[in-house]
């Protein structure tokens, strides 16, 4: 279990940053709110910064629009101003909503729709079109912090499609945020035996075919999946332009993953690594903590409804324990899913995103921390009382 209280303090260029907002908008909190209020204040817990690391003494404004108006010193912040004030309890963590990916939560009866099928370079397909707002997982998931839900189609062919990303509210109508991104994979998933490609040789000779037409689907970063050792290098050899490296999905990788091949393309890659679980691959959890170590941006992968609520924290605190950076494994679970994802208004506590932010009793690295209060689109769900977290059922199928 982790301190809670080892943490980094931030770099100067944050603080100076969120210094001249509260500067900027200090101002106008001295002053009587107009006619219809202010939003809310939420004072008193600490903060999870763009840079993974916590703070306290900030209170975070949010208005009647559901974004974040902005970050001010709690000792600026007048009530009466506000429409509401939520006083977090002394030892709380408030962070952005954690993130599912690459899972099939939301897609309750209409699954069909992530798979590919027979064709080999689909770029129209939508994996928005599986999700079911009315799940009743969402709701369940969200009260255990998990705030968003992004799908992807099944690696079976070159490129399957975009992904999408949708907020975890059982609803009648569903809230889908962001652009999706390019669905894409290299490795034993694509082969098959009642079309081409049958070997890794003629895959390969695909996908370099595939990238000298200069296609649509490769201008812009793309999800590759890249599940083992193999397919990682195989795709590292590849003529990817700079500015379209792909995010690898990397969920198998271990030992023999070409680390080394990584750390010399331009800077940040992003790696979605996991499920990290108890009795899971020893050696691909070294692969993520060492690449992590070697400046790659880490995102854990998700699994819900199929696995425990609790796994992506349980990802991230077992990377710490295993010698990871413990604001680079936060970055993991909060802001860098937001950039994998293209779901750029949400993943960080910042003037502009979205206000869906998660009150946690502690560091939601320390896996005893629970959900007390989450907030989507600024609108609050009590989910237990502080001090009095309860157990909440995990997750499943």
């Amino acid at each position: 279990m982790l301190n809670r209280s080892n943490h980094q303090k931030p770099n100067s260029g944050n603080r100076l940053f969120l210094f001249g907002l509260a500067l900027l908008f200090a101002l106008t909190l001295s002053f009587p709110a107009e006619a219809g209020g202010n939003g809310v204040a939420i004072t008193g817990a600490q903060v999870l910064l763009p840079d993974g690391n916590l703070e306290g003494d900030w209170a975070v404004i949010v208005g009647n629009d559901g974004k974040i108006q902005a970050l001010v010193p709690g000792s600026t912040v007048d009530e009466k101003a506000f429409d509401q004030v939520y006083r977090a309890p002394e030892g709380s963590v408030l962070t952005p909503g954690l993130h599912d990916l690459m899972g099939a939560l939301g897609t309750r009866g209409k699954s069909g729709s992530l798979r590919s099928g027979t064709v080999l370079v689909d770029d129209q397909l939508d994996a928005g079109s599986s999700f079911d707002s009315s799940d009743p997982w969402l709701d369940v998931a969200a009260h255990h912090g998990v705030l968003y839900t992004t799908l992807v189609a099944q690696p079976l062919g070159v490129v399957n499609g975009k992904s999408a990303t949708f907020l975890c509210h059982s609803d009648s109508s569903a809230t889908r945020l962001g652009s999706g991104k390019m669905m894409l994979a290299l490795g034993d998933s694509v082969l098959s035996a009642n079309r081409v490609p049958t070997s890794r040789t003629a895959l390969l000779s695909i996908w370099r075919e595939w990238m000298q037409t200069g296609p649509e689907a490769l201008k812009n970063p793309g999800l590759l999946y890249v599940a083992e050792g193999i397919d990682l290098r195989q795709a590292l050899a590849l003529p990817w332009s700079a500015d379209a490296i792909p995010v690898f999905i990397h969920t198998g990788g271990d030992g023999r993953s070409p680390l080394n091949l990584v750390k010399d393309l331009p800077k940040p890659v992003h790696m979605v690594v996991g499920p990290l679980l108890d009795g899971g691959s020893r050696a691909h959890l070294m692969m993520a903590v060492k690449a992590s170590k070697q400046g790659v941006e880490l995102s854990f992968a998700g699994g819900l409804p199929a696995g425990p609520a609790d796994h992506l924290r349980g990802s991230a605190a077992m990377a710490v324990s295993a010698g990871m950076d413990a604001a680079a494994a936060r970055r993991a679970l909060f802001s860098n899913p937001a950039k994998v994802s293209g779901a750029l208004e949400t993943g960080e506590v910042a003037a502009g995103k979205r206000a869906d932010l998660v009150l946690f009793s502690g560091d939601p690295l320390d896996t005893a921390s629970s959900v007390i209060h989450v907030w989507r689109g600024g609108q609050g769900t009590r989910v237990a009382e502080p001090g009095k977290v309860n157990e909440l059922e995990s997750v499943r199928k």
